[in-house]
């Protein structure tokens, strides 16, 4: 299904990088599902966006359950790439 989106790669971006940092420490269903929507969007988060998600990431001091952690660890994986 196609959508449309008032805005443009920018604002995708940077709503990405929002989510990211509302999941990010949390535990519960949020940090996989936005792990997922994200590595399924990499196309549409710009270079320094994934920079900010990694350093995010990278500097994350508790990751919430196990579970999160690697989930976390797969998205740095991911936008390393």
């Amino acid at each position: 299904m196609q959508i449309q989106f008032n805005g443009d790669i920018k604002d995708i971006s940077a709503m990405l990088v929002s989510a990211e940092r509302y999941a990010l420490g949390r535990m519960s269903y949020i940090v996989s599902w936005t792990c997922n929507v994200i590595m399924k969007n990499l196309h549409l988060i710009t270079e320094n966006d994934k920079q900010v998600m990694i350093a995010d990431i990278e500097r994350c001091k508790d990751y919430g359950h196990d579970i999160d952690k690697m989930c976390w660890g797969e998205l740095l994986e991911a936008l390393k790439k």
